[in-house]
């Protein structure tokens, strides 16, 4: 989100009906922090396959929640150990596949985790090593037999690992940067040996290859020495006896490279002037791949690790044909099918045989413009299954052998232009599940063999699915499922296609005990971070996941009290992995841990934060400027500024920044020290406008002088004066265009009288509450509505005429990404989602009227505060 301008309203929450929304998503209640008698469940999740069983950790509400099993039947779902005994939790996690064993942490304290193994039955389930902070997925090296991971530790930080399923085959590979992160990335088997990208603190990232020794890891390409410090390596992909990846050449984008694994083998293949490579899949010998440059935008490639076998294979007009496309991850018919925009029909199916000749449209689906591919749900039976539209229908399943006739509607579940919003459950034997809802039920379960007569809902199941990835698996012939019932909560489920055979494989736990009233949410990784009040120590730090047990108290930020009101956040940042926010006059900085929770400075105010690098800058109530690099000791005050900091961006490397001292406007940088915090130059008067907004745009620095002149600049000395002059309130960037906002209208501009036009009504500024973000190279905000000028209506704009529009009356008062939807809150109580179109523009939960919601996206999912008649004002979570 670019902008926070919500208002926490306590209400009572409308309880919806047993149906799922129209909108196709279903918030739910993450935890009932202040307990109060609730339905029983376990809760499982983080289900995984090994063989033909899942596993999966749950709470049966003796032992907490630790390692479980399921082979899909009641006899055969049973724990595997109790890794905390007792009552406490090991909450097993972060886990990793290979030579049938399954590697994953688990806790035996609150603060002490540990790395086990488990082959799936009770014996087999060992301690391997303690204690590990971190555990990242791992790859498995066959002709060693050996799981290669990044893990931390206490003394080393995160390195390469290596282990074999025993302890005394378990240790670190090598720590390129001792006692510091060298953060291993693209971990890749090649030739016996493990290849992988890291930084020994000298050069950034390169490549380095180990052979699983205790000597270490040897470094094999460095892809800029002259450059020093770089991005490095990514993208590494094993086509045939080749090693292919890509890196920065230092000065004009990335170069693709192939390698068969010596020095003198290695060798570039493609350039990507000013661009970078996207997306890919290996399918044979060959790895197709999405490559971007300023003059073709973006085009698949194709490569058999030769120069002379790489080659482009379309070549479409919109220079962002692959911006909402993709590629299938397994081939139909001996072809790859991908979908993309090529400029005149839409996001649509296409399919290659790797040449240019043999690269050819599937079927349009939706005729003319439109795009009629949704999603793609997987390959199942030889098929590819799609959540498509055609010309007068909503969202449906599809199906395609990779030709036109052999492209179909599975069933129009939902008739007519209402959408069934199909979601891919997973294979089970000749058939295909999948979540859909018709126009009067929630979300069921179907099963499917490809055909419309041999699609049916299964059975009346009464249950609601958890329809995250890792809450249902794939096992020979069944999947297992994450469900709830009105009897038993949510516990595990299992079906194989089959109405007798979907069924609760057992009632884990039989007992649980409900407002601790949330708020001032802000996201760290996949967690979102929040105050709240248990009923024992008032208002303190907590961290949620969006799981029950992995909701808990973070710290207490003042030891041995209750503070009775909750902080408000109103501006925080993320640097370095930790959260920086000011909360009780002090700052702090926490990792989402009790021990990485640290206090930085105070007693201060501060205002407004903003990372840059690894590094946060804010200012604090004497309009001074500080700067932390999240320790106490690096927390210090920088330069001699005064008055406080305005319109705060990150411009290469340095912190770019406005003051305003008496009527007068300054421009400012910072690199984080005395003599690197200057003034770059007076701005002069803005008598009309709100002030010279920062832009980052087309790599330069964008900005207002003297009230109307617009500038661009490196930000090293004064702009170049631009040839239109506006009175600007408001100027932002959505990649492809600027936008400037003022008293008469939203322009659109690239700084020359030529290229600047009106595309839309002003941004509504004078309401305080109004919100605006950027998504997806789309400007979402409040202006005035079409119908009623007085009032306000949430719009849209791609920064032409006809793609801006208005969605739906009334302002926005917070905005959240989910996906490829944009969720936000209205005052009458609402949570909408929307695509940027009216007819996208959907409910998704009634809120009493006159209630609103913070929202913060962290992960996959958007948490917000709620209040419901059961168990008060809680925290909910909605996901796609």
């Amino acid at each position: 989100m670019n902008q926070r301008f919500s208002l926490i309203l306590l209400a009572l929450l409308s309880l919806l009906p047993a149906a799922a929304p129209a909108s196709g998503l279903e918030p739910r209640l993450v935890k009932d922090i202040n307990q109060v008698p609730s339905p029983a469940s376990s809760f499982p999740q983080r289900l995984v396959a090994l063989g033909n069983v899942a596993l999966f950790n749950a709470n049966d509400g003796l032992s907490g929640r630790e390692l479980w099993r399921s082979d899909g039947t009641a006899g055969g779902t049973y724990q595997l150990a109790d890794i905390c005994p007792g009552p406490c939790s090991s909450t097993p996690d972060f886990g990793s596949v290979g030579g049938g064993l399954y590697f994953f942490l688990a806790a035996t304290s609150e603060s002490h985790r540990e790395l086990w193994v488990t082959d799936g039955t009770p014996g087999g389930t060992q301690k391997l090593w303690a204690p590990l902070g971190g555990l990242g997925r791992g790859v498995w090296v066959p002709e060693q037999e050996a799981l290669y991971f990044w893990a931390t530790d206490a003394f080393s930080g995160d390195q390469l690992w290596r282990s074999d399923g025993t302890p005394a085959g378990t240790f670190m590979v090598a720590a390129l940067h001792p006692n510091r992160d060298s953060d291993p990335q693209e971990i890749t088997a090649f030739q016996g040996r493990v290849w992988f990208v890291a930084d020994d603190g000298n050069r950034g990232n390169s490549l380095w290859v180990s052979d699983g020794t205790e000597q270490g890891a040897t470094l094999f390409f460095d892809p800029a020495p002259s450059a020093g410090v770089h991005s490095g390596p990514r993208f590494l992909r094993v086509v045939g006896n080749r090693l292919i990846f890509a890196a920065p050449d230092g000065k004009r984008g990335e170069q693709l490279w192939a390698s068969d694994g010596t020095a003198r083998g290695t060798v570039p293949l493609v350039r990507a002037a000013r661009g970078r490579f996207h997306f890919s899949r290996v399918q044979g010998n060959r790895l197709y791949f999405v490559a971007e440059d300023a003059r073709q935008g973006q085009e698949l490639w194709v490569t058999d690790g030769t120069v002379q076998g790489t080659k482009t294979l379309t070549a479409f007009a919109p220079k962002k044909a692959f911006a909402l496309g993709g590629l299938a991850d397994a081939p139909v018919a001996g072809r790859l099918l991908f979908w993309a925009d090529d400029g005149s029909r839409g996001l649509e199916l296409w399919s290659t045989d790797g040449t240019r000749k043999g690269t050819r449209l599937v079927r349009d689906l939706c005729k003319g413009a439109c795009s009629g591919v949704r999603d793609i749900l997987g390959v199942h039976l030889g098929l590819l299954w799609i959540r498509g539209a055609a010309g007068g229908q909503g969202d449906e399943v599809w199906v395609t052998d990779g030709t036109g006739p052999g492209t179909r509607l599975v069933g129009d579940l939902c008739p007519g232009r209402c959408s069934s919003d199909p979601l891919r459950v997973g294979p089970a034997g000749d058939r295909m599940l999948f979540a859909a809802k018709d126009a009067e039920a929630g979300y069921q379960l179907w099963s499917s063999d490809g055909t419309p007569a041999g699609t049916v809902p299964i059975g009346d199941l009464d249950a609601v699915v958890d329809w995250l990835p890792d809450s249902r698996v794939a096992l020979p012939g069944r999947i297992v499922f994450s469900g709830a019932d009105d009897l038993h909560g949510m516990e595990p489920w299992t079906s194989d296609g089959t109405p007798g055979g979907t069924h609760l494989l057992r009632d884990v736990h039989d007992a649980d005990v409900g407002g601790s009233d949330p708020g001032s949410l802000q996201a760290l990784g996949d967690a979102a971070l929040f105050f709240a009040d248990d009923g024992i120590h008032g208002f303190e730090l907590w961290k949620s996941d969006g799981t029950e047990a992995g909701t808990s108290l973070v710290a207490e930020l003042v030891a041995g009290k209750a503070p009775a009101e909750r902080p408000a956040i109103w501006s925080s940042a993320v640097a370095g992995g930790k959260l920086f926010f000011a909360a009780h006059k002090q700052v702090w900085r926490t990792d989402g841990t009790a021990a990485g929770t640290l206090q930085l400075a105070g007693p201060i105010s501060a205002f407004r934060f903003q990372a840059v690098g690894d590094r946060v800058f804010f200012d604090a109530d004497d309009g001074r400027l500080w700067v932390s690099d999240g320790t106490p000791a690096g927390t210090r005050l920088v330069g001699d500024t005064e008055g406080f900091l305005v319109f705060p961006v990150e411009f290469q490397g340095r912190l770019y920044f406005t003051r305003k001292l008496g009527d007068r406007w300054e421009l400012w940088r910072s690199d984080g020290t005395d003599a690197g915090t200057v003034r770059v130059e007076d701005l002069g008067l803005f008598p009309f406008g709100e002030g010279p907004w920062l832009a980052v745009h087309a790599g330069s620095l964008w900005y207002f002088a003297h009230g109307t002149e617009l500038r661009r600049g490196d930000g090293t000395g004064p702009g170049t004066v631009q040839e239109v002059s506006l009175e600007p309130h408001f100027v932002i960037s959505t990649g492809p265009k600027l936008l400037v906002s003022n008293l008469d209208g939203l322009w659109s501009t690239d700084g020359t009288a030529a290229g600047t036009h009106l595309v839309g009504p002003p941004w509504y500024r004078f309401y305080q509450l109004a919100a605006w973000t950027v998504f997806r190279e789309r400007f979402y905000y409040v202006a005035a509505d079409p119908s009623n000028p007085g009032l306000m209506a949430v719009w849209v704009s791609d920064g032409t005429p006809e793609g801006t529009h208005h969605l739906l009356p009334g302002p926005a008062l917070d905005f959240a990404p989910l996906g490829d939807r944009l969720l936000f809150t209205q005052q009458d109580g609402l949570l909408w989602q929307t695509n940027g179109t009216a007819a996208g523009t959907l409910p998704v939960r009634d809120l009493d009227p006159g209630s609103s919601l913070e929202l913060v996206r962290a992960g996959a999912r958007v948490f917000f505060p709620a209040p419901d008649p059961a168990t008060g004002t809680e925290l909910w979570a909605v996901e796609p």
